[in-house]
């Protein structure tokens, strides 16, 4: 995966100092925004790997937003969500993030740690399988 940072140039002159706060207004922008962590994303993708091979997610998206980062679970393409992987930090990188796990506006799982949630996500989704049968 290959990740593209994009600058505004303007047409000033290089001599002005309006291109230079135009390039420092991005940056600070973007450490604002949340994101998964490498080894945040390959747990929640084994995850999903898991549940897609059963047969029961088919899409998946991801979104960045200034405090929080969501992946969200598809059955259906143009369904809502069935389920959102949401991190959450006020204070940016800086602040240690929240995890939850949301069902439509109902939140299943809360903690600090990411592995905690998936792990309690993983026991709920075999229960509610077993119960079907």
């Amino acid at each position: 995966m290959n990740i593209v940072k994009l600058e505004i140039k303007s047409s000033i002159n290089p001599s002005s100092n309006a291109s230079i706060k135009n390039t420092i207004n991005i940056k600070n922008i973007e450490k604002k925004f949340i994101f998964f962590s490498k080894l945040e994303l390959s747990s929640i993708l084994n995850l999903y790997s898991k549940q897609v091979s059963k047969g029961n997610w088919r899409d998946y998206a991801l979104d960045s937003k200034i405090d929080n980062a969501i992946f969200s679970i598809y059955r259906h393409t143009q369904d809502k969500p069935m389920f959102q992987i949401i991190k959450n930090s006020q204070k940016g990188f800086r602040g240690k993030p929240s995890f939850y796990i949301k069902k439509g506006e109902e939140i299943i799982s809360k903690s600090k740690s990411l592995f905690t949630i998936l792990s309690n996500f993983e026991k709920k989704l075999s229960i509610k399988k077993l119960k079907k049968h």
